[in-house]
């Protein structure tokens, strides 16, 4: 016998009543067991009717594991879709800084870190950092030649200030240094000092080089946060 595509195997007993055997089907549905029970009532003993009941609890509960199985295919799905637009909103993040509320346990200042890569992982979302270790300027000398500036990148050490000629020697010139690696300014203008520590004030001198503001030193090292735990976006 066959129910759609539900096929029912059945035998006869010797006492000439049909009993079903085995029942083959890939996935037995809702509907199929209904379908099931009212053939099984068409060929029941009039003398021995079957109990009702029993089949009413056994369609009952199916009903429960079809219901468990539709709400747990829904989750993963609602889930899959979840990271999907996490990750995609984390990507916002690559190039841009951010803070957790670590706090770096020398200075005891909030750490930042500078975001690289975004990833997914075991449901959860991250992003790959750096973090900011300190901070550089950029030194310049502006030469002038027939009318034309060009400005050229010159070294300086970044513990003492000194800064060097084109070709590594002493400068004779200095920049003075805040304890936090920044150079210090008086009245907008970066403070420079000769060998002796004199403050230079010739505007030949001051008008020689070019000073960038504050730029951040990233460690190489990469460190993976939690989305979640982010507390700040900037820059």
């Amino acid at each position: 016998m066959s129910v759609d595509n539900v096929t029912v195997n059945s035998a006869v007993g010797i006492d000439g009543n049909s009993y079903t055997t085995n029942v083959s089907n890939d996935q037995l549905t809702n509907e199929d067991f209904l379908k099931l029970m009212l053939e099984e009532m068409k060929m029941q003993d009039p003398t021995k009717p079957m109990d009702s009941q029993e089949l009413m609890n056994s369609q009952l509960q199916m009903s429960q594991i079809q219901a468990n199985t539709d709400m747990s295919k829904s989750l993963q799905e609602l889930s899959k879709s979840y990271q999907a637009s996490s990750l995609a909103s984390a990507v916002s993040f690559m190039g841009r800084t951010i803070e957790n509320g670590s706090t770096d346990s020398d200075t005891g200042m909030l750490n930042s870190y500078k975001v690289g890569t975004v990833e997914s992982s075991d449901g959860d979302i991250f992003v790959n950092a750096n973090k900011q270790t300190g901070y550089y300027h950029k030194i310049k000398l502006i030469k002038e030649d027939d009318d034309q500036v060009s400005y050229v990148d010159i070294q300086y050490d970044s513990s003492t200030g000194k800064i060097y000629n084109e070709d590594g020697t002493d400068s004779g010139v200095n920049v003075v240094i805040n304890p936090d690696g920044s150079f210090k300014t008086v009245d907008g203008q970066y403070q420079l000092v000769d060998n002796n520590g004199e403050i230079i004030t010739d505007e030949d001198i001051l008008n020689q080089y070019a000073i960038s503001d504050m730029l951040p030193v990233y460690s190489e090292e990469t460190t993976k946060i939690p989305v979640n735990t982010i507390t700040k976006v900037y820059g």
